[in-house]
């Protein structure tokens, strides 16, 4: 994260005017993307205009001229004198037109303003081979990325949903003379990101070298990616792999190295902006008059509508592509989007910003080496720098590890992390490796119906469309009737070696585990799989495949949706098929923020049916809210009055602490330690 440059206020004027002029309408239309074959230079930014972007610029010693046409991406960070710039140009002689200025990493200029020789305008103008950039590079005049409805001249760099331009891959358009291609990811690493993918059917190596970017969904099965890679032996070597857009992969592309892709159809047309907001009012059938943090926007029977991340309504976070020319602007394409992008995510409260801390609890895929850099946990990217604090009390940070990020998002949509701790080590193959009676990671509870169950009651079990494994470890406890289909049923479990789900309990209960229907069941646990780019799919739970349509609800109070996330899944089970009405995250087991141990000295409401889980407990001389996501382990003894537990909460926005996690254990020591008074 680049620390705003005092002496170049100028050019923050200079961004804001442009902003202005966008939003009133003032601004003229963009020209096409300027991804030709162009020459470019990475240079140091030197000079710039002092009151409009339009102008003279000095990068490395080479004067520009900026013009309406010229188009800016402030990828890594802003336009202040010292930071490192790309120029794509015209002309034979200086000033040289600026067809495209994006900021780059610092490395990119090598710590010198003097480009590349070999990009070096040399009064030649002699342009590269020819190639025909996809239409889907065509820029927008702005976007808004900091979810004020106000629109921008720079480019969201990742995170947004918006791809960069795609282009007939070349060997000289790709760092260390490579190639790339498109394709969808067939198979990948697991945990982690580095070893062996196949993608479009080619199989690719990554090494701790390759850059990932997941700016358009997480790294999952049946992802579109693009693919730069620097060898043309099998298997490749790729140097990076990004998301990208599914229609990207849609478009005529092969995904085979070497293949020339088809440009698709134009994505953005000109004079056309892009604002993130909150829904104020829309229209019945969506065709009419959108009202979005303020600002009136015009949808017609042209608009296409996408909801990705849940249905449309009052407050809901969205994303608009719309016409600068009309009044009121004419909407091409409203989406919805995570709730995060609009209101500082999964705490809550205020608009998008880096004074707006979010969460989330996620698998680490990959990191630097140094730690310094960009960070993929939970199929989303956060940068880490120098400020972030690293917490590794709960052990090292290792690929496969549950963490948990802290994170804010600036005005260009980079995810900046202030602290990331570790919480513990993923487990499988049901093996407690801390022998802490958890399978972190890999274990969970469901609220369902019981369908079927062996005459021996050992075997398969099936409950609401899930099978579990019954052994003679199994407790089973009919607390409420006896075991019989049709009858209600909580199930404790963890994963075995083969990803089967391994019961530790079975009881028999009247509760629907806090489902909103009777006909409805819930399971609680980990997302190993989830879409692609969007949340509308399938959903892969503690080895569970859901459904998810635009009907479905995603809740991220407790941190935002990725792989990783603990879950609780409200479904219906028709035909084969579970069907997700609602996806809630919460703080996993174990991962709150304290551990206690004491003595149960009450439960709530204990009854014929058993311990209550949606109640008020007291353990220790502390009150906790235990919810129907705690998981309640019964390691040593039943839950009752007296028993010892020991107990993992967090503290709620009221103060009142929520427990993750209850077992019950024997102490088999206890040690007075005098009090010392200085």
């Amino acid at each position: 994260m680049q620390p705003r440059n005092r002496t170049t206020n100028q050019l923050v004027t200079a961004l804001a005017v442009m902003a202005v002029l966008v939003w009133t309408g003032l601004w003229g239309s963009h020209a096409a993307f300027a991804s030709g074959d162009n020459p470019k230079a990475n240079g140091i930014l030197q000079s710039a205009p002092a009151s409009t972007l339009v102008g003279s610029w000095t990068i490395g010693g080479v004067v520009y001229q900026a013009t309406s046409s010229t188009e800016f991406e402030a990828n890594e960070g802003p336009f202040v004198t010292g930071a490192c710039v790309k120029v794509e140009y015209l002309d034979s002689t200086s000033p040289f037109t600026a067809l495209k200025m994006q900021t780059e990493p610092a490395s990119d200029c090598n710590g010198t303003s003097t480009p590349d020789a070999s990009e070096t305008p040399d009064g030649t103008g002699t342009p590269e081979a020819s190639r025909t950039p996809d239409g889907t590079g065509t820029p927008e005049s702005s976007r808004t990325p900091n979810g004020t409805g106000t629109p921008e001249s720079s480019r969201t760099p990742n995170g947004t949903g918006t791809p960069e331009s795609s282009r007939t891959p070349e060997a000289s358009e790709t760092p260390g003379g490579g190639e790339d291609v498109k394709g969808l990811v067939q198979s990948m690493p697991s945990p982690g990101l580095i070893g062996s993918w196949t993608i479009g059917g080619v199989a690719y190596e990554t090494t701790s070298s390759t850059r990932f970017k997941q700016e358009d969904g997480p790294f999952v099965v049946g992802a579109c990616v693009e693919v730069e890679y620097s060898s043309s032996s099998t298997p490749r070597t790729a140097t990076e792999i990004k998301t990208q857009e599914q229609e990207e992969c849609s478009r005529g592309g092969t995904g085979t190295p070497g293949a020339t892709t088809t440009p698709g159809a134009t994505g953005t047309p000109s004079g056309e902006a892009e604002a993130r907001g909150r829904v104020d009012s829309f229209p019945t059938g969506l065709v009419g008059n959108w009202v979005v943090n303020g600002v009136t926007y015009s949808a017609s029977s042209a608009t296409e509508f996408k909801e990705d991340h849940g249905s449309f309504g009052q407050n809901a976070c969205v994303k608009i592509h719309y016409s600068t020319t009309s009044t009121p602007f004419e909407i091409r394409e409203i989406e919805t989007e995570q709730d995060y992008r609009c209101s500082g995510g999964s705490n809550g409260g205020g608009g998008e910003g880096e004074d707006h801390e979010n969460e989330l609890y996620g698998v680490l895929q990959s990191f630097p080496d140094g730690f310094i850099g960009t960070w993929n946990v939970g199929g989303v990217t956060f940068e880490v720098d120098a400020s972030t604090e690293l917490n590794r009390e709960h052990g090292q940070f290792e690929i496969g590890s549950t963490v948990k990020v802290h994170f804010s998002v600036d005005s260009n949509g980079v995810n900046h992390a202030s602290e990331i701790e570790t919480k513990y080590g993923r487990e499988d193959e049901g093996h407690d490796d801390d022998g802490n009676g958890s399978v972190d990671g890999s274990e969970g509870h469901a609220y369902g119906v019981l369908e079927n169950l062996p005459a021996n009651k050992l075997g398969v079990w099936t409950i609401s469309g899930v099978d579990y494994t019954v052994d003679s470890s199994t407790k089973l406890k009919e607390n409420d009737g006896a075991f019989a289909v049709g009858g209600r049923v909580k199930i404790e479990y963890y994963l075995g070696a083969n990803g089967e789900r391994i019961a530790h309990e079975i009881e028999t209960t009247s509760s629907t585990g806090d489902s909103s229907s009777a006909d409805h069941f819930k399971v609680f646990g980990f997302v190993d799989q989830m879409p692609a780019s969007s949340f509308v799919g399938q959903w892969v739970i503690n080895n569970i495949t859901f459904e998810a349509d635009t009907s479905t609800k995603f809740k991220e109070e407790h941190g935002i949706l990725g792989l990783g996330a603990y879950v609780a899944v409200e479904y219906s089970s028709q035909g084969g098929v579970n069907q997700i009405h609602e996806i809630e995250t919460h703080v996993p087991p174990g991962a709150g923020s304290t551990d206690r141990v004491g003595e149960i000295e009450s439960i709530g409401s204990v009854s014929a049916a058993g311990v209550s889980a949606s109640a008020t407990w007291s353990i220790g001389g502390i009150t906790y809210s235990v919810t129907a996501a705690t998981d309640l382990k019964e390691l040593s003894g039943d839950f009752a009055v007296g028993a010892t537990a020991s107990v993992n909460s967090y503290a709620a926005a009221d103060g009142t602490q929520v427990a993750t996690q209850i077992r019950t254990i024997n102490l088999v020591q206890r040690m007075l330690l005098p009090i010392v008074k200085k």
